[in-house]
């Protein structure tokens, strides 16, 4: 019987014992997003355009996860937000709005093998936004809704962008937090047990943090 299996437990740090890769579709689950940067002081007003307030203070985002892709062993994928989006406002000084210069970040793609978040950015094709920083953290935190741990931080070629788009010092948003994300994917399966897709996950998240704490070194 085809069963969904909610990625979101706290789980054990066994692997799968024949090392079989399972490249599992997603269908469905949620990311949220709880914003950290200051945006008040730099002028810049956030606004939901696709997806849901889950708390007002602290500011928490949810966007729904509608497909992707993830080997389970590995933790090698994507995980797509289609329709996801949110727009950056800022207002450069006049009393009304026609000077506002707004960007609208949508489309959110997570790349698991990278660690990066892209959105396409006003229309005009996906951009690489920011790093995730998956260290010390294991699947329970990386996978917690209810208290999001993953730092996003801005990269260099996205804090560029939008320094210029908004008149920012040059530096402002160069690897500044934008905020803290949890993403908890569901996968359908036929074959594959709950507990092996727990393990490869506890397994796979692990694998990841120690790699990007080897790179930080």
């Amino acid at each position: 019987m085809m069963k969904k299996i909610m990625i979101g437990a706290a789980v054990g740090a066994a692997l799968l014992c024949n090392g079989a890769a399972f490249a599992e579709p997603i269908m469905g689950g949620q990311t949220n997003v709880e914003v950290t940067a200051p945006l008040a002081d730099l002028g810049i007003t956030p606004a939901l355009l696709g997806g849901e307030l889950v708390s007002a203070d602290p500011l928490t985002l949810g966007f729904d996860i509608t497909g992707g892709d993830l080997d389970f062993t590995t933790l090698a994928g994507t995980i797509e937000h289609e329709g996801a989006s949110i727009s950056l406002t800022d207002d450069m000084g006049n009393d009304d709005d026609s000077d506002d210069v707004t960007v609208v970040l949508s489309d959110f793609l997570i790349n698991t093998s990278t660690a990066i978040l892209s959105a396409d950015v006003n229309g005009g094709g996906m951009v690489d936004l920011f790093s995730l920083d998956l260290t010390g953290l294991d699947a329970a935190a990386v996978t917690d809704l209810f208290n999001p741990q993953i730092s996003l931080n801005f990269l260099d070629a996205a804090s560029g962008l939008l320094e210029d788009t908004f008149g920012l010092e040059e530096g402002t948003l160069m690897g500044a937090q934008f905020g803290l994300a949890a993403t908890a994917p569901m996968a359908m399966s036929a074959d594959v047990s709950e507990p092996a897709l727990f393990g490869a996950l506890a397994g796979g998240f692990f694998g990841l943090a120690m790699y990007r704490r080897r790179r930080q070194q």
